[in-house]
């Protein structure tokens, strides 16, 4: 499905057709997020994100750019993460040249007005406070913190306070202009195109980027010997928790089975996390498990919501069902049940240009190879039920396990207890 052509600089063009959509979504991407700061520098790749949006030399001001985005009735955003920022336009076919000449615009010319800068500070500000307020987003924040500590693959990525309103437009061109270089940009492009024509326009516009070795993340050493719990009080109507383990990062050859034990486990409603928790001990309207996998790292966590009273007992299902899958042979027919349940999501999010085109540049960046659709399927038939306790009895230990709660002090009790016999 994509085809990949490298540009003399070093930049990468994607392209994936589409038959049966009108729309087209172009992504462009860059190799860089809250990974590549240094502490003093936090939130530096998110503020610059947003002041792609403050102007260009063609395009002079927010206005300009966004009237031109509604004129053609798209979708667009733009969102930071810790390893990569991007940028997108999904929107009609017939509006292709304009969304890819309005995205190398802002990504090429962009002025970074001083003017701007202050008043965008308040806002990015106000967006680290809702992130806060907001407590099923705040506990995987805490879950980070928890998993990798002060290193930059804990912090926020948005900052802090203090670092946002510390930053100033030397530092962002700065960092533009060492990050934001040909070999660490791709772009993508999926939906109704002509491929040949759609890779020229690309090139037409990408091509003058600067080439150049862009500063890279430091390496990521994990340190743990024993579990840890990381609570944090807070005043709320419901406690939240995410308990987990780290994990494979995105290269291991487990990758694909860690993500298959995380349907079997808590992915599904017939799943045994949702089946204990929810159906039979009434513990949780929302339980989750999940596997995440970066360049350098790991995690496969469980997530749950309870009634504050309820923390001790859901923590102790938790830990129990992840017990009970290390020690205890995973059936041919629930593994099967959980691939058929894993295709068939992945077939009706990647109906959408967007979806097709998301994957195609988050994993290009990730690890410089995106499987198709049929490619990702071959991996998942592939998976064994041997496969799935290998990765329990790998990833299941104490010396692994991690512990984030968000929630009212009193109602803790001693969950280190339950953590201590987690063996």
């Amino acid at each position: 499905m994509f085809k990949k052509v490298a540009l003399p600089n070093g930049l990468r063009i994607l392209t994936a057709p589409m038959q049966g959509t009108n729309t087209v979504t172009t992504f462009v991407m860059c190799g860089t997020g809250s990974d590549h700061e240094t502490e003093p520098q936090s939130g530096i790749s998110h503020f610059l994100e947003h002041m792609f949006f403050k102007g260009t030399t063609k395009r002079p001001n927010h206005l300009a750019i966004t009237k031109e985005l509604d004129r053609m009735g798209s979708a667009s955003n733009a969102f930071t993460w810790h390893e990569t920022t991007g940028y997108y336009v999904k929107a009609g076919a017939i509006h292709f040249d304009r969304a890819i000449d309005l995205l190398a615009d802002i990504y090429r010319n962009s002025r970074f007005p001083e003017e701007e800068m202050e008043k965008e500070k308040r806002v990015i500000i106000e967006e680290l406070h809702m992130r806060r307020e907001i407590p099923t987003s705040y506990i995987w924040r805490l879950w980070e913190k928890t998993l990798y500590g002060d290193s930059p693959a804990g912090r926020e990525v948005g900052g802090t306070e203090e670092t946002v309103q510390a930053i100033r437009r030397e530092d962002l061109v700065k960092y533009f202009e060492s990050q934001y270089v040909a070999p660490n940009t791709a772009v993508v492009v999926a939906g109704k195109i002509d491929e040949d024509a759609a890779v020229r326009r690309v090139a037409e516009l990408f091509s003058d980027i600067r080439a150049g070795a862009p500063h890279p993340a430091p390496a990521f050493v994990p340190r743990q010997a024993a579990p840890i719990l990381m609570p944090e009080a807070r005043t709320i109507d419901q406690t939240h928790t995410v308990i987990g383990f780290r994990g494979y990062d995105a290269f291991h050859p487990r990758r694909w089975a860690a993500e298959m034990l995380a349907i079997v486990l808590g992915g599904s409603w017939s799943s045994r996390m949702f089946v204990r928790v929810r159906e039979e001990l009434g513990l949780a309207y929302t339980v989750s498990s999940s596997s995440s996998n970066y360049k350098n790292r790991g995690s496969f966590e469980t997530y749950a919501g309870v009634s504050h009273h309820n923390l001790a007992k859901a923590i102790e299902a938790i830990l129990a069902e992840y017990r009970r899958v290390r020690e205890e042979p995973i059936a041919a027919e629930e593994l099967a049940d959980a691939r058929e349940f894993l295709k068939g999501r992945m077939l009706m999010e990647w109906e959408t240009s967007e979806a097709v085109a998301d994957h195609a540049a988050g994993e290009e960046m990730l690890t410089g190879d995106p499987l198709t659709i049929e490619e990702v399927f071959a991996r998942i038939d592939a998976i064994k039920p041997a496969d799935l306790a290998d990765v329990a009895r790998d990833l299941f230990r104490p010396d692994r396990l991690n512990v984030a709660i968000l929630g009212p002090e009193p109602t803790f009790g001693d969950p280190q207890a339950l953590i201590n016999r987690f063996a």
